[in-house]
């Protein structure tokens, strides 16, 4: 992964260059593929991204774009790489760059003019003037926001690194001193049943269609429920940009990294050291380039990652054509969390649940209203009837393939989507910024709350949501908003412990 973030601060612009496509090969140990996304078939490309890289205004068909998502909807400009995802000349400076020749076609520059111009290499200063690094400074705890004229508030930058497993940060200074140095927070899990993204695969049976990753249907607006913060923070007036995430006081960075190297080489494999200094690379790019600016002690930043990893492969698969059902007559999705939907919408999905019952079985059969409440699983009609729940490091396919390519090889090695109790499947949460306490370590806590907490930031009122507003107040310098407790309605009593009651609310709870 490779992000170039530049702040303009004449023009209030945040801009972050990802170059990022690769994803495990289909063969076990083949290198990742590049992917490239073809110009639209239905957007003409005609007309130039000079000078309208990354513009704030959406340019509308059929007209191209060069805005920040021209690439999700196929509709950049013809010249948009060209122009807006220069390569040229790497994106740091190099010792035999220091003082070139200005060069155009460069991504970034370490000419004498750079400062002047606004378009320096992150570590410009660091190598070609001595400097510090950031990560060689002290720890200092910032008072108070120091931000140049004509901030209206502080910035906030969030960057999401996708399956970066909590233990991770134990690999410390020589893998990660970047990370290293922010303070460090642990949380997990997230609410899919209210915003309608119920996995990367699913099928809403009121539009009769079927989303995935890899089809245009993703596009469609109709599947999405909720109100992420950047269009929170857009009906309220502040500028808001998102990279790989579906300028700027809010700006949102989405890396793959380490999730596609966990998912090949699984998350104890030494290998996985070189994309997690890749993020930490990008990290302290970052921070040298708003140090470089006299912005690092201005901007809040949020390093986020969405779930954790765990050990995995082929091996351990459980497969239910050995288990007495038909596996033609249902639709399965398969993995780490099997969810199963019958091909025929009047067949009883109560008695599929039934017989997915075997003394050695990896997995725990549950009709979706008895999944444990704690997963908030259930109350969408896109997510399926039937669901097992799989052991940790187990997986759940159909049938057996009849046909591998390569018998006895397996093509990954780590995957996510257990149980969100179990430690593996944990993440991180990294906060600093001048509204951030200073080297505070909080409980655990659901990601969940983050959109509250981004909406303080940034002094937004926040659309309803599932967290609880105020509940992670301890990070924050100078929370603004407090919750207040509920009246009591009545008085307390006295206990009378000689005729207790039990209550049966109906529950179905899982002890382990």
């Amino acid at each position: 992964v490779v992000v170039l973030f530049a702040l303009l601060t004449g023009s209030s612009v945040s801009v972050a260059y990802v170059f990022q496509a690769s994803r495990p090969g289909e063969d076990a140990g083949s290198p990742p593929q590049t992917k490239t996304i073809s110009d639209s078939l239905w957007v003409s490309s005609a007309g130039s991204c000079k000078g309208r890289c990354f513009e704030l205004e959406e340019a509308l068909p059929p007209g191209c774009r060069c805005d920040n998502l021209c690439k999700t909807y196929y509709s950049c400009c013809s010249d948009f790489d060209e122009h807006c995802l220069k390569t040229a000349g790497g994106f740091e400076c190099s010792e035999d760059r220091c003082g070139e020749t200005r060069n155009d076609d460069h991504a970034c520059h370490c000419s004498e003019d750079c400062l002047s111009r606004g378009d320096c290499c992150t570590n410009y200063k660091a190598l070609c003037k001595g400097d510090a690094k950031w990560v060689d400074g002290e720890c200092e705890e910032i008072t108070g926001p120091e931000c140049p004229a004509g901030f209206i508030r502080p910035p906030l930058i969030m960057l999401s690194v996708d399956g970066f497993r909590a233990s991770y940060m134990k690999k410390g200074k020589a893998v990660i001193p970047n990370m290293e140095k922010l303070i460090v927070i642990f949380f997990k899990g997230l609410y899919p049943e209210s915003h309608g993204i119920v996995g990367n695969s699913m099928h809403d049976p009121v539009f009769d269609a079927n989303f995935n990753l890899r089809g245009r249907e993703k596009l469609n607006h109709r599947w999405w429920g909720g109100q992420p913060i950047w269009i929170t923070a857009e009906k309220q007036g502040v500028k808001a940009g998102t990279f790989f995430w579906p300028w700027p006081y809010v700006y949102a960075v989405h890396s793959e990294q380490p999730d596609t190297f966990g998912h090949r080489l699984g998350p104890f494999s030494n290998e996985l050291d070189n994309p997690l200094r890749e993020i930490d690379n990008v990290i302290g790019q970052l921070m040298n380039g708003l140090k470089q600016m006299n912005l690092h002690r201005c901007v809040n930043i949020i390093v986020v990652g969405d779930h954790g990893m765990e050990e995995a492969h082929c091996d351990r698969t459980e497969f239910l054509s050995t288990y007495p059902l038909n596996v033609d007559e249902i639709n399965l999705i398969p993995g780490s969390l099997g969810r199963i939907r019958a091909r025929d919408p009047k067949s009883t999905t109560c008695e599929l649940h039934s017989t997915c019952k075997m003394p050695t079985q990896h997995f725990k059969p549950y009709l979706k209203q008895h999944l444990p409440k704690r997963l908030h699983y259930a109350n969408n009609r896109r997510i399926e009837d039937v669901h097992l729940l799989m052991e940790r490091k187990w997986h759940i396919a159909r049938k057996v393939p009849e046909n591998r390519r390569h018998p006895g090889r397996c093509g990954f090695f780590g995957d996510h989507g257990f149980d969100n109790k179990i430690t593996s499947m944990r993440t991180i949460f990294l906060g600093y910024g001048p509204s951030f306490m200073f080297q505070t370590k909080v409980a655990e806590f659901e990601n969940i709350e983050l959109y509250n907490v981004m909406c303080d930031l940034l002094g937004l009122t926040p659309a309803p949501n599932n967290g609880t507003h105020g509940s992670l107040n301890d990070m924050l310098k100078a929370p603004p908003f407090t919750p207040t407790m509920p009246e009591e309605v009545t008085a307390p009593t006295s206990s009378d412990t000689t005729s207790a009651t039990t209550y049966d609310l109906g529950c179905s709870c899982d002890n382990e």
